[in-house]
């Protein structure tokens, strides 16, 4: 299945946007698409010259939108444009073939859109004096240069500003005399067909086609479309394309009794969906967990736990409930175990699942539900036995994670101005450190916790910040950042002497 939209046709022939692609097809189905432009960027509002040999369209292919001509028979394609602006979009031709378009160029706000004229040749472009619009059309009627203008348009289409009856709702002008100002709905796609002027507009309900004569009167409904908007309607002058949900459809006239008709149309080749392409993980991977071998790991992708091997081999889910979001992974040990966060009972709590790898089919255990309050951090020990959790309230939690318990709490301190974080146990699991806040906005100290008796030990007395503490491996030294430099150094921006605070590592030698 393919999701075709913006269309627009000239003779037997009809363009539209697929896989942000410009595709071809003939208009009566017969044959399979084939696509025009290749850029692999964003593209839209493809629209023939008036001779049909040309497509001027909006490319996304400099990161903001900006006018392109491209040979309806191949080619390369021309940049026409170097506006710059985020509103930039192709309404159509004029009939001596100028191409129509608004952009907020040069505007203070980005929805500020006017009307310009564009050649084929390169010319960079001229504002037109009809004031701020959104969409524009122009045709000779009765031997006479008409402009048909769209304004008041919000800064998003019907589709996704549906029913909106703000003052903001587009209004429609025909030569400088307001039409249907009192029809109570949002306009869109404004156009001279058949002797009539067509539109969108959803005071219906949903978006759907009408037209009216050019005095206003005579309005007709052309569509019937009840759960999705008609969307981005164009126009050859006699026939009507449009969009709804991802089909495209026409409208052969605007007769009383003419009713739309679907396109049947076939793309050509392979989804261009099915290349393979990298996943950004600071978009999609919210946490991952690699076990004691070094030679997998467990990923949180979009709320679901998976098990990845690092060479060969499927991923496997571990858990992968819809509604339910799982975060902060965390390796038990060797135990075949991993622990996880979970708000399947609305309110977070630890789950632990066994890893695929595992023998027997269990079920996950789930400990301290209600209990917890928001988990911001969680750490196992080396041992897999229990885990330290950092609360959004400033409490600093254990949790008994061994098989035998029932997931028993017990708090080590509570902090009273803010949240603690920054946890880390030490190699044999018998203490545990953490960055603790202090009085200040960005003053923290180090603690230690002994975790026999929860005997609490200040490492650090709170007067500079310092974070990130941990234990080296032979667990007879405490490493951490502290930012306590104040080295004056001469500055030659400003010819005096200015003070950097400076983040340096520091070592904290620990008692056997």
């Amino acid at each position: 299945m393919s999701y075709l939209r913006l269309p627009h046709l000239h003779d037997d022939l009809l363009c539209f946007v697929a896989e942000d692609d410009l595709w071809l097809a003939p208009l009566d189905g017969r044959g399979r698409a084939w696509r025009l432009t290749v850029d692999r960027a964003k593209t839209g509002h493809p629209r023939f010259s008036p001779d049909g040999r040309h497509l001027a369209y909006t490319s996304w292919r400099s990161l903001v939108p900006e006018i392109h001509l491209v040979p309806v028979d191949g080619g390369p394609g021309a940049r026409l444009t170097h506006w710059g602006s985020a509103d930039t979009r192709v309404c159509g031709w004029t009939p001596e073939g100028v191409i129509l378009a608004v952009a907020s160029h040069g505007e203070p706000f980005s929805h500020y859109t006017f009307a310009y004229k564009v050649r084929p040749d390169g010319d960079p472009g001229r504002k037109l004096p009809w004031g701020p619009c959104s969409d524009i059309q122009v045709a000779d009627l009765d031997g006479e240069r008409k402009t048909l203008l769209l304004t008041g348009t919000p800064p998003h289409e019907p589709a996704s500003w549906k029913r909106y009856r703000g003052g903001a709702t587009g209004r429609l002008w025909l030569h400088g005399e307001r039409l249907l100002a009192d029809i109570g709905g949002h306009l869109d796609s404004p156009m001279f067909v058949g002797g009539r002027i067509a539109f969108l507009c959803d005071h219906e309900g949903v978006g759907n086609l009408y037209s009216c004569a050019y005095d206003g009167s005579d309005l007709r409904r052309h569509t019937d479309h009840d759960a999705f908007y008609a969307r981005h309607a164009a126009s050859d002058g006699t026939r009507v394309v449009y969009q709804c949900a991802g089909d495209l459809w026409i409208v052969d006239d605007l007769a009383a009794g003419s009713e739309p008709r679907r396109l049947d149309v076939r793309l050509s080749g392979p989804g261009a969906g099915r290349r393979r392409y990298q996943v950004p993980a600071a978009q999609h991977v919210d946490g991952v967990s690699v076990d004691e071998t070094g030679r997998a790991s467990a990923v949180v992708v979009r709320g679901s736990l998976y098990w990845l091997t690092h060479r060969d081999g499927p991923a496997r889910t571990i858990t992968d409930t819809p509604g339910v979001r799982v975060r902060l992974p965390e390796m038990l040990g060797s135990a075949g175990q991993v622990a996880y966060v979970t708000d399947a009972e609305g309110e977070d709590a630890v789950e632990i699942a066994y890893l695929p790898r595992a023998t027997g089919d269990r079920e996950p255990r789930r400990l301290a539900s209600g209990e917890l309050g928001r988990v911001l951090e969680m750490v196992a020990d080396p041992q897999g036995e229990r885990l330290a959790i950092a609360a959004h309230d400033g409490r600093l939690l254990l949790l008994d994670a061994t098989e035998d318990s029932n997931g028993e709490v017990t708090e080590l301190i509570r902090s009273v101005n803010g949240p603690v974080r920054d946890l880390a146990f030490s190699p044999d699991g018998s203490w545990l450190t953490w960055s603790h806040p202090g009085i200040g906005r960005s003053l923290r100290q180090i603690k230690l916790a002994r975790i026999r008796d929860s005997l609490i030990v200040d490492v650090t007395g709170g007067r500079f910040e310092d974070e990130n503490p941990v234990f080296t491996r032979d667990g007879r030294y405490l490493a951490f950042l502290s930012w306590r430099g104040f080295d004056p150094v001469y500055d030659v921006h400003t010819g005096d002497l200015s003070f950097p605070l400076g983040c340096r590592p520091y070592l904290v030698p620990l008692s056997s």
